[in-house]
């Protein structure tokens, strides 16, 4: 894979902010180490780092040098290079899958043995750790800890010292800590010719870290391909008009504003402009969310990403690659997941307490010791226990172990958790919004009522309508050769295809299959039939007279209404946010469970973005469409529906498998199971090393003694941890989430 070219900041001259790329990246630690460390540069007004993307969201005053950013962000072993904007994300991050991958395997092998030399010299059988053999036994352990601590653990141990070193250290300096403290005591035990060791501490550590490492990133994997999945979503080439009338296959890049396009029947628009020639039916739900084609008029404008059904159209293009409006909500979608915050954990938090606590309280430990006039030995013996003791082995494994499991007990149920701050944060969430097509509903109009005229039989009306919509390539024709499949087939011997429906013969008989409009322009007299709200009414005529109307509409999800009424019942205020029409939406919502003002209808994506940013609480947003995506970053935790868009997948924090709506509350409620284990873990770790450091102080507590409680409180999070696997419970009603108050629905933005 060709390495990214260096940045130049000459590219960025007369602009006060722009997305460049960071090489060199080990996790989101030395993300937070070196934004912060580029808001120190003198003129840079914020750095939000994104490690999943590899890049920096960067603003600056005027007259500022980049290349002192550059320079800055060098000197902490990283490189400023030009954005990538997806196309070689998905390469790099598999690549440093593969590394990682590799330094797990050798960690596993050679700690393997340091764990078992160690287990006998605890156990001390015949009492050999006293002895020559328990000696050797020591050393070897200590032989077989080296590759994994220098080789497996060093990218650990460095990004530890970067974040240290610029006043932020998180998850990796208190493992470095960790690791380097065993080291040196057990290396110091072995020099004064003592077997007590504690290598085994410094190798579980890194193979705990570098596992959860290796989990990360396969989470973040789709995430490198955001904004190039909204790209793919579009076709590369399109048909320029040129002087004579002619159209040529181009790149769509090479085209400019003003230039005219020609899109056939069931093509993909490729740039936006404005019809010239003719009116057209278009699949517009990728930027909408319609559920119904929409009529588009000779002189209205069309966008990117639409599909045209009915015929040849010519589009005036206004708008040309880098300027379409799926690409600016491209460019906002990359500044939104730079915006938007890491999560300081606890655990984070409490590392930058912990770390220089515990180097402090050694050397307070052993100064003391030495004026109180105890030999270097005892008194090195002292300090030692205290940096024993005081290396966060439990804080620090607790965030990891606990997020692995979730992450397990969720991937049993076809949920996949992409981030740490997923599965943390989602059990927090006070207000649930959903998309409405293709999330609440199945996505796909289909028949769900036939009216017929007396005389005539349900399965000839259905294989004569299945033959007339045979060669049509729209949903609608979809949807009535699909609620025909089980009829004897026809075939038409002629066939044409109109604006608004379509005409055919079919054995003998002239039949008109459409809109309304389109049978009464041909003098066929329609009865006056009830409509149900949010159904999409089709005509049909044989022999130009009134034979059939199907009534075609989307389908609640079967487990839709259900999850919304755990959701409520759990205390969750709710919403839906839709592209499609009112009168689908408000029927939609009230077989789901949602009331009228709880729906807001024809929503654009910037509208569903601006919703979600107005709640009072921590948001979630569950969609599946490309339309969706603003909304999806945008929020506290974005949730990809089944069967999403790859757009929508690439920017989740949540993508669910399988298991429909359900999956939604079972993974809020594995969420919630998970904070309130991490939060059991953090607290029994702080616990346990405020007073085991007391002990060791006033030096009641041996190394030896201090390892195995070291140990043990590492071996109690991880049990705690495994209970995730078991599985989580209904959601439950907690203090944190509110009841949906007037006053708080308001938020939602929306009116009946």
């Amino acid at each position: 894979m060709t390495a990214a070219p260096e940045f130049d900041p000459a590219t960025l001259d007369g602009l006060d902010r722009g997305i460049i790329g960071i090489d060199g990246l080990w996790c989101p630690s030395c993300a937070a180490a070196a934004g912060r460390a580029m808001t120190k540069v003198p003129g840079v007004t914020s750095a939000e780092v994104s490690y999943a993307g590899a890049s920096v969201a960067l603003a600056w005053e005027q007259g500022t040098d980049l290349g002192a950013v550059a320079r800055k962000v060098s000197a902490m072993g990283y490189r400023l290079t030009a954005p990538d904007m997806g196309d070689d994300m998905e390469a790099r991050i598999v690549a440093e899958m593969r590394r990682v991958s590799i330094r797990l395997v050798v960690a596993i092998v050679f700690g393997m043995w340091t764990m078992v030399l160690s287990i006998l010299l605890y156990i001390n059988p015949d009492n050999i750790a006293t002895g020559e053999i328990g000696r050797a036994l020591a050393m070897a352990a200590g032989a077989t800890a080296l590759p994994v601590v220098i080789w497996a653990g060093a990218p650990i141990l460095l990004a530890g010292w970067r974040t240290a070193r610029v006043g932020v250290p998180g998850m990796d300096s208190l493992v470095g800590l960790g690791v380097l403290g065993a080291m040196v005591a057990s290396i110091w035990s072995l020099v004064a010719g003592h077997s007590e060791i504690w290598f085994d501490t410094a190798v579980m550590l890194v193979i705990l870290l570098t596992l959860a490492r290796l989990v990360e990133m396969s989470t973040l994997r789709q995430s490198s391909r955001a904004i190039a999945a909204l790209r793919t979503a579009l076709p590369e080439t399109a048909r320029r008009i040129d002087t004579h009338g002619v159209a040529h296959e181009v790149l769509a890049s090479e085209i400019q504003a003003g230039e005219h396009i020609r899109v056939a029947a069931g093509e993909r628009v490729p740039l936006d402009g404005q019809l010239i020639n003719n009116d057209s039916s278009f699949d517009t739900s990728i930027m909408t969310g319609e559920s119904v084609p929409r009529t588009i008029v000779k002189g209205d404008f069309v966008e990117a990403g639409f599909i045209n059904l009915s015929r040849m159209i010519e589009i005036s293009v206004s708008a040309e690659i880098g300027k379409r409006r799926i690409d600016v909500m491209g460019v906002d979608i990359a500044n939104a997941l730079h915006a938007r915050p890491e999560i300081h954990r606890l655990a984070d938090k409490l590392a930058r307490v912990i770390v220089p606590l515990a180097i402090t309280l050694a050397t307070l430990t052993l100064v003391v010791g030495l004026l109180m006039g105890l030999s270097g030995e005892d008194a090195s013996l002292r300090a030692l226990s205290v940096l024993i003791i005081a290396c966060p082995c439990a804080v620090a494994i607790a965030a990891p172990v606990s997020h692995l499991a979730a992450t397990g007990a969720a991937a049993a149920s076809g949920i996949h958790f992409r981030t740490h701050a997923a599965s943390e944060s989602l059990g927090a969430i006070r207000r649930v919004l959903f998309d409405k097509t293709g999330t609440l509903t199945e996505g796909r109009p289909v028949l769900r009522e036939l009216q017929l005229r007396p005389d005539l039989k349900r399965e000839r009306i259905l294989a004569l309508v299945a033959a007339a919509e045979n060669e049509v390539v729209h949903p609608v024709a979809e949807a009535l050769r699909q609620a025909a499949k089980d009829s004897e087939p026809l075939k038409s011997s002629q066939s044409e295809r109109c604006d608004d429906g379509v005409k055919a013969t079919i054995a003998d008989k002239k039949v008109l299959v459409g809109s309304r409009g389109f049978l009464l322009r041909h003098a066929v007299s329609l009865p006056e039939l009830k409509q149900d709200a949010g159904l999409t009414a089709v005509y049909m005529a044989i022999d130009n007279a009134w034979a059939a109307t199907f009534f075609l509409g989307d389908t609640l999800r079967p487990d839709a209404a259900a999850t919304i009424s755990q959701l409520r019942e759990a205390g969750l205020t709710l919403g839906m946010a839709s592209g499609d029409a009112p009168a689908p939406c408000h029927h939609v919502g009230a077989i789901a469970g949602l009331r009228p003002e709880e729906i807001l209808a024809a929503c654009t994506p910037e509208d569903k973005a601006e919703l979600v940013e107005a709640g009072a609480g921590p948001t979630a947003f569950v969609g599946d469409g490309v339309n969706d995506t603003l909304a999806i970053v945008r929020a506290d935790v974005g949730i990809a529906a089944s069967n999403a868009s790859p757009a929508t997948i690439a920017l989740a924090d949540v993508v669910i498998a399988k298991g429909g709506m359900t999956a939604v509350g079972e993974a809020i409620a594995i969420s919630q199971k998970a904070r309130r284990v991490l939060r059991q873990n953090l607290v029994f770790s702080v616990v346990y090393n405020v007073l085991a450091l007391g002990l060791a102080v006033f030096g009641t507590v041996p190394p030896l003694a201090a390892a195995v409680a070291m140990a043990a409180s590492s071996l109690m999070v991880i049990t705690n941890a495994a209970r995730l696997r078991a599985g989580a419970s209904k959601i439950k009603p907690s203090t944190e989430h509110n009841t949906g108050t007037p006053a708080e629905r308001r938020h939602l933005g929306v009116q009946t």
